[in-house]
């Protein structure tokens, strides 16, 4: 992070005296000897200056900026909890308060800290407050079998220091409540959570506390917040844990149930501020709204998560639509060069009688791009979100989000940890890049797995199952009837282990898709409106291993830029799931022997394995005494019992077997003007002449009024009904 100017708002009051006067008024209890008067009960004037931090902490968040040590912001006070001299005893009985030292007093049952020191807190307090109100001074309360409630304002409130410590004494138990209702809400700067500082609060220590903020927030630093241990539940109407500059944290055992953010960032004002950095400690948060939200950058290190945003997966709000309407429903008898009637009628989306597919359509409006749409969009419910990075080395997640689950306005990095995903929406999403280079990353429920503009995976594990797009590398860019390159778009694969279950698309980019290394399985969709692989500008594939099965009616095979051997086979009928497929060479040599979650009737090989000149013979069916990975692909042992289901010799660097869609072509005439077609092929690649086609002309793109026309690919929108 760069240097960070102004980074603490100081309030100043006109005295101490009169401070306490006022806080008095909303946590006293009347019965108290010590009660105020009426009189004293008048308004402050409050005069609010902005002044630089000290020049230690410049330097730390400066040097943030050049090697990026997010420890620095942990000082050694943070991290050791230990104290020796006792500044004070504030001892709490009920409606009374005794303070044994200096550097505190009572006023009824409100304590003011006025000087530097160490101050333990013991017993309960009824309706009471404690306010820190030192100029530029360090203070630290330890919290030792402590329980505060003030019916209208802050349990702690820190209206002036330099920082406050929140120590929380071994083998202690700690509560602190406000009220639902504040007395001085229209004050300028006024308190809105259960511990309120209007500068940094630490909490650390072995001891236990809980929060409950009735009002609004659970802790609010109008500059940070840092947490080094104890043992935390948080209650709050509004935010658990909210720090302006950042929120961080290396230990403790932390609980939120919130209304609306879990842990936040709120600085928007200054782009080096803002930011989130958990190193080590334990969360569960469940968040009315986002889990984790940090302004500018969200980074993690270590740390186990168990994150709920928005009630769930289960709380989804988008509609999604897409702008592939599957096969059209063209005359069986279709002739090439009839642009009226050939492709005529059928709703948008509507699958033809003869094409097996699990996929309903409904008919909806045309739009130029894919489109989503939120019901509220002034409400975000995802689990980890940053405005600028965020970036995960380390760290064990679980979310469960009713929107994306992690989520960043601009770049997101996976280079360790974990993460086990159920999102509502996109299971990893970031405006413009998304690297992975290691750790393991397991999205078992989606509506798209992994989006970005750009999509680099060097290393590590990842597992996706969407309902729609697996991969899907999109810049924004209006993708019209039939697809447009976007150049801002690109999907890499250069590493790593890449399984995809996807009802869309399995890997789509709306611009390049280069694979150059990795294992890569998918299992693709079983209707022909997506296919295994989609790429606008082709897919490039220069290493790694690639098993792409699906529907054939668009199915994508490599293209003329490739350097390593491929084949795209369709097979004559559908090959049901779990089924035996064994490619051989020509010496019965295992090449791939694979089974698939679902049905299929194309699929995509790729291997180093696959070599020139050579003839190789699928096999479907028969047995193995090979044992399978997680994903399905068996070591060497079939038995060569299988039913031989076509061969290729791989003379060209692209081989094919049975007809190939290349994204249309089949039954039914070409439809009204309104879009390219394309042309089917045959086994070896080439075109079918108008005559070889059964039944009829080629499939033609579906118009904008809604007629088709046959086994083309219709462009229009759809929504899946599940």
């Amino acid at each position: 992070m760069k240097n960070i100017k102004n980074l603490k708002r100081t309030l100043s009051f006109i005295s101490a005296a009169i401070a306490c006067t006022m806080m008095a008024t909303g946590c006293t209890d009347n019965s108290s000897t010590q009660s105020l008067s009426s009189s004293e009960n008048s308004s402050i004037a409050e005069t609010v200056a902005e002044s630089d931090t000290s020049s230690a902490k410049s330097t730390i968040l400066s040097d943030l900026s050049n090697d990026g040590d997010y420890d620095q912001v942990f000082s050694a006070r943070d991290l050791d909890p230990s104290y020796s001299d006792i500044t004070a005893e504030i001892v709490l009985s009920g409606s009374t308060v005794a303070v044994n030292g200096s550097g505190a007093k009572a006023e009824g049952t409100t304590i003011t800290i006025s000087q530097e020191g160490v101050y333990r807190i013991s017993g309960s307090l009824d309706d009471g407050q404690i306010i820190i109100d030192a100029d530029k001074a360090k203070v630290q309360l330890i919290l030792d079998n402590a329980d505060i409630t003030c019916s209208t304002s802050s349990a702690i409130y820190g209206v002036d220091s330099d920082k406050i410590f929140i120590t929380l004494a071994a083998g202690s138990k700690n509560s602190l409540t406000d009220g639902s209702a504040y007395s001085n809400v229209d004050e300028s700067g006024a308190p809105d959570a259960c511990i309120y500082s209007s500068d940094s609060i630490t909490i650390n220590g072995t001891g236990s506390l809980t929060v409950n903020g009735n009002y609004a927030d659970g802790i609010h630093s109008k500059d940070d917040v840092v947490i080094t241990g104890g043992t935390l539940v948080i209650n709050a109407a509004a935010d658990g844990i909210k720090g302006k500059d950042y929120v961080a944290a290396a230990g403790g055992d932390i609980t939120i149930t919130s209304g609306e953010d879990g842990i936040k960032s709120t600085n928007s004002t200054d782009t080096n501020a803002g930011f989130v950095y958990i190193k080590n400690g334990l969360f569960t948060i469940d968040a009315g709204n986002d889990a984790i939200q940090a302004e500018t950058d969200l980074v993690t290190t270590g740390g186990t998560f168990d994150l709920t945003a928005g009630g769930g997966s289960s709380n989804a709000t988008k509609v999604h639509t897409d702008e592939f309407g599957g096969h059209g429903g063209g005359m069986p008898e279709g002739d090439f060069g009839d642009f009226q009637s050939g492709g005529r009628t059928g709703q948008r989306g509507q699958l033809n009688a003869d094409t097996s597919s699990d996929l309903t359509l409904v008919r909806l409006p045309n739009t130029a791009e894919n489109t989503t749409t939120d019901s509220d969009t002034s409400t975000s419910t995802k689990g980890i979100k940053a405005g600028a990075e965020i970036s995960i080395s380390g760290g064990k997640f679980t979310i469960d989000s009713a929107d994306d689950a992690v989520h960043s306005n601009g770049s997101i990095s996976i280079s360790g940890g974990t993460l086990s995903v159920i999102a509502g929406d996109d299971g990893i999403h970031a405006e413009s890049e998304i690297n992975i280079s290691g750790g393991e990353v397991a999205i078992s429920e989606s509506y798209e797995g992994i989006e970005a503009a750009v999509i680099n995976v060097s290393g590590g594990v990842v597992e996706v199952t969407s309902s729609d797009d697996g991969f899907n590398a999109s810049d924004g860019t209006s993708q019209g009837g039939m697809g447009t390159y976007s150049s801002g778009a690109q999907l890499n694969i250069s590493g790593g282990s890449v399984y995809v279950n996807s009802d869309g698309d399995g890997l789509d980019s709306n611009g390049d898709m280069t694979i150059s290394g990795g294992n890569i399985i998918v299992n693709g969709p079983t209707n022909s409106g997506n296919g295994a692989l989609d790429g606008n500008n082709g897919i490039t594939v220069t290493g790694g291993t690639i098993i792409a099965s699906g529907a054939s009616g668009m199915a994508e095979a490599p293209g003329k830029d490739s350097t390593q051997k491929c084949v795209s086979a369709t097979f004559d009928s559908t090959i049901p799931a779990g089924t035996l497929v064994t490619l051989t060479d020509d010496s019965g040599n295992e090449i791939v022997s694979f089974t698939s979650v679902k049905a299929f009737n194309n699929v995509v090989i790729s291997s180093a394995d696959i070599s020139t000149g050579t003839t190789y013979t699928f096999y479907t069916g028969g047995s193995t005494t090979g044992s399978a990975d997680s994903y399905g692909v068996y070591s060497s042992g079939y038995k060569g019992d299988g039913t031989e289901s076509g061969s290729f010799t791989a003379n060209d660097i692209v081989s094919y077997i049975g007809q190939q869609s290349m994204m249309g072509g089949g039954r039914g005439g070409m439809g009204r003007p309104g879009g390219d077609f394309h042309m089917p092929t045959d086994e070896n690649g080439d075109a079918i002449a108008p005559d070889d086609i059964p039944n009829g002309g080629f499939g033609g793109m579906t118009p904008p009024d809604g007629e088709f026309g046959g086994h083309g690919r219709g462009r229009n929108n759809m929504q899946q009904v599940q």
